[in-house]
């Protein structure tokens, strides 16, 4: 977590039971092709002091885990340059305080306008932002005013748009324009089951990371990667760019209009010259040695992640035992102490 450039922040509301909420910082890892957590906070805070004790806690524990305090690239010239969140007032203030408990020459709206980014809203430059705010501010409909006041906050509107952050440009294009990691993450964690009480969801989602980290650890030692698509933000957007260039290219493709008579002599023209069927015979006999030893190494290849693939299995299902094994063990141990209650 020390060591990464940004991250997103995200709370779930349905893998416990009752009022506990699970806090979450995730990124992706372009290298494996894969999101991760880096950190699980169960919570009932809603408020900007409880967010602000929570983020104290987490800084205090990153330490005490790594012997190396955070650190945050606008107060310490090095680290975390930017973090992606929803845009929930109370946990962005709470942010905002735990930063200004490290830095107090800023206030906590101050530092939130240096590392703190909501969603991206295309704008050109500041100005562009100020005429549409006003433009907004003279329609004078009802409630109005109040929303202006909320997104005028400047932590608010340069969490909103670059030319008013105070990321550096290169970091807030590269880290992302929405928390959809984050909740693919809760997605993911979720399948290893919803509503559940608090020791299972802390146990299901330990052995979810430690299957995560496995499979990191597979792919540097042997090579074999998770995956080999590449889900990041920038390759998606790659990707789209070129699906929109095929799909202009074939609108723009002519259409050969085959009742004229001049093109059909012309095609048949080009198939009394194309090459006798005996050399394409020739060219065939040569590939056919090639497309066999092909063919054998994508079976051997098979062969391998299968056999990987049931390794994987087993290791998965003996740990799936032992958390198992440790709920009974904890729902005995609570029968038990119910039963001590009772006695008493």
């Amino acid at each position: 977590l020390i060591a990464l450039e940004w991250f997103q922040i995200d709370v779930s509301f349905k893998r416990v039971k009752g009022e506990i909420n699970e806090f979450e910082i995730n990124t992706y890892d372009s290298n494996h092709h894969l999101i991760l957590s880096f950190c699980r906070i169960f919570t009932i805070v809603f408020t900007a002091e409880e967010y602000h004790r929570l983020f104290l806690s987490l800084f205090q524990v990153i330490y005490e885990v790594s012997g190396q305090h955070i650190k945050f690239q606008h107060i310490h010239k090095d680290g975390i340059r930017c973090i992606l969140a929803d845009l929930d007032s109370a946990q962005a203030k709470g942010l905002g305080l735990a930063l200004h408990d490290l830095d107090r020459e800023r206030d906590w709206e101050t530092h939130l306008t240096f590392i703190f980014k909501s969603c991206l809203v295309h704008f050109e430059c500041k100005e562009e932002v100020n005429i549409l705010l006003q433009q907004i501010k003279d329609t004078n409909d009802d409630g109005i005013e109040d929303w202006l006041k909320y997104y005028q906050q400047p932590y608010i509107l340069s969490s909103l748009n670059q030319f008013i952050s105070n990321i550096n440009h290169e970091t807030w294009r590269k880290s992302g324009t929405n928390t959809n990691n984050a909740e693919a993450a809760h997605s993911m964690v979720n399948r290893e089951g919803k509503q559940l009480k608090l020791l299972s969801a802390i146990l299901r989602g330990k052995k979810y990371d430690e299957r995560c980290y496995k499979t990191i650890e597979i792919h540097n030692n042997t090579g074999v990667p998770y995956t080999h698509w590449d889900k990041s933000e920038i390759k998606r957007t790659s990707e789209s760019i070129i699906r929109k260039g095929f799909r202009n290219q074939k609108n723009k493709e002519p259409v050969i209009d085959l009742t004229n008579d001049h093109l059909s002599n012309k095609l048949s023209l080009k198939r009394k010259l194309s090459p006798s069927t005996n050399r394409k015979s020739s060219k065939k006999s040569k590939e056919e040695p090639l497309e066999n030893e092909k063919t054998e190494i994508l079976e051997l290849e098979i062969k391998e992640k299968k056999i990987a693939l049931r390794e994987r299995a087993i290791k998965a299902r003996i740990a799936e035992a032992e958390v198992r094994k440790l709920e009974a063990e904890a729902e005995a141990l609570e029968i038990t102490n119910q039963q001590q209650r009772l006695k008493i």
